[in-house]
């Protein structure tokens, strides 16, 4: 059982990761071919009413998708008891962000937010098909499934969209990007699974699954409000180019953080939650995947902050040079995240639900605080606070896992910080090798090859557990399939 469980987290986790890896990698293509046809007040538009309809889109499932990951033993009713809650759920939030449209571009002195809004809220009901989907492919560890339907979502929408942004439609190659990405994603899953819908309901199921996932949803709405209300205040106090600079500084970190850091993630919540019961297996799980993901992207991330000066002129054009401050900040920010982030995932694995709501209401007060004084000053400001902010969650977070699988903040450091302390005296050799006086387009690769090696040789010479786990993991894959 235990070696079964093994192989499927690693064979989940290869799968996931090319997902991911080669999804996000398509997509910051396209990401940059639009960014340089289309304007930052474009980008911003689209941002504000993206963080709105996500925000809403929480309460369409109530994570009873994850309450069906989380749930040992869901069945047939199980299933189609989220599907028909959720699809109806998504129907009602649709209409009331179809009705509130207009109330939203009042508040930011914009029309053109209603017919995006109301458009873009398409991918509610749209996406609320798949969801069970979603659901069936986590708990069968069949992620091949999501590389597919992802993977052909994104081709479609990309091609669609920078036809539109050829043809001057603006925002809404974006809008168009997003409806066909999810439509097609929906579509293809049906194809590649087995699960149907069938005429089944039991209110007593859907209380027992409610029971997990209100908590969750809850803790979410929270969490998803409290980080989005940094872009709603930027939109409203400052420029809505001003909100796409801050957007795009976090897209590129965001898309490698996600390539890893989310690939562990995603497989972490079934992993863990066929093992609940087993609290020594999931320290050492949780521990192996704090301290393999910290490896793998500290160092990328920190690289990016010393190189976003050379990189986002070249990636976006000069237009987009606001971004590189918010770039530098946010891939500081998420090397905390990446850690806090497994950490969430350990919680809601183990059906403690209960335990992140209520930590939400220590957290998010601080960040309305850190709000409060920082907004005022500039956007740049709320960057940092946020650092900061992040830093307060990762405490909490850790102090709960102290208690129920005893790993403590204090042993995570430890195992985290060779890696982090590598990756940072990376970097500064990095950016001091930028300040040479070279031809942009030959130093970039320089400081890039330089740092790998300065990375990959020191964890070498120190034989960092991380660097050896690694290179032990990626030799047997590698001999086993030859």
């Amino acid at each position: 059982m235990q070696g079964s469980l093994k192989e499927k987290t690693l064979k989940g986790f290869i799968w996931n990761f090319s997902q991911k890896f080669l999804g996000q990698l398509f997509h910051f293509v396209v990401t940059v071919i639009l960014a340089r046809l289309l304007m930052p007040e474009d980008y911003g538009v689209v941002a504000l009413v993206g963080m709105f309809n996500v925000l809403v889109g929480l309460f369409i499932n109530g994570s009873m998708d994850m309450a069906l990951v989380q749930k040992k033993d869901a069945d047939e009713l199980d299933y189609n008891t989220v599907f028909y809650s959720s699809l109806f759920m998504s129907f009602i939030i649709f209409g009331i962000v179809f009705f509130s449209a207009p109330h939203f571009a009042t508040l930011y002195h914009n029309d053109i937010i209603i017919p995006i809004m109301r458009v873009s809220a398409l991918t509610m009901p749209i996406g609320a098909f798949s969801m069970v989907q979603n659901a069936t492919v986590a708990r069968q560890m069949e992620f091949r499934n999501f590389f597919y339907a992802t993977l052909s979502g994104q081709v479609l929408a990309a091609i669609v969209a920078i036809i539109m942004a050829y043809q001057d439609y603006g925002p809404w190659a974006l809008v168009a990007q997003s409806i066909i990405s999810t439509t097609t994603n929906t579509i293809v899953l049906f194809q590649l699974n087995n699960w149907r819908p069938k005429w089944m309901f039991s209110w007593e199921r859907f209380k027992g699954l409610f029971s997990y996932a209100w908590k969750r949803t809850a803790a979410g709405f929270m969490g998803t409000f409290c980080n989005q209300l940094k872009g709603y205040l930027i939109g409203y106090k400052y420029t809505a180019a001003d909100l796409a600079y801050f957007n795009r500084g976090e897209g590129l970190p965001e898309m490698l953080k996600n390539n890893i850091s989310g690939t562990i993630d995603t497989v972490l919540l079934p992993a863990f939650s066929k093992i609940q019961d087993d609290v020594d297996n999931v320290k050492r799980g949780v521990r192996r995947s704090i301290m393999t993901s910290t490896f793998l992207v500290c160092p990328i991330l920190l690289g990016l902050a010393a190189t976003a000066n050379k990189i986002v002129p070249i990636l976006y054009s000069a237009k987009w040079m606001p971004a590189v401050p918010f770039m530098q900040v946010a891939c500081a920010t998420l090397c905390v995240i990446l850690i806090n982030n497994t950490n969430l995932q350990t919680l809601y694995a183990l059906g403690r639900t209960d335990i992140v709501l209520k930590q939400e209401f220590i957290k998010k007060p601080v960040m309305l605080v850190i709000l409060a004084i920082t907004v005022p000053i500039s956007p740049i400001s709320i960057s940092i606070g946020i650092f900061f902010h992040h830093l307060h969650e990762l405490f909490w977070t850790c102090h709960a896992n102290a208690k129920i699988i005893r790993y403590s903040l204090s042993e995570q450091i430890s195992d985290v910080k060779p890696a982090f302390v590598i990756s940072v005296l990376m970097a500064f050799i990095v950016y001091f090798i930028g300040k040479i006086d070279m031809n942009v387009y030959i130093l970039l690769p320089i400081q890039i090859i330089v740092g790998a090696i300065i990375y990959l040789a020191i964890s070498h010479l120190l034989r960092i557990e991380s660097y050896v786990y690694v290179r032990k993991m990626l030799t047997e894959r590698f001999l086993t399939r030859n």
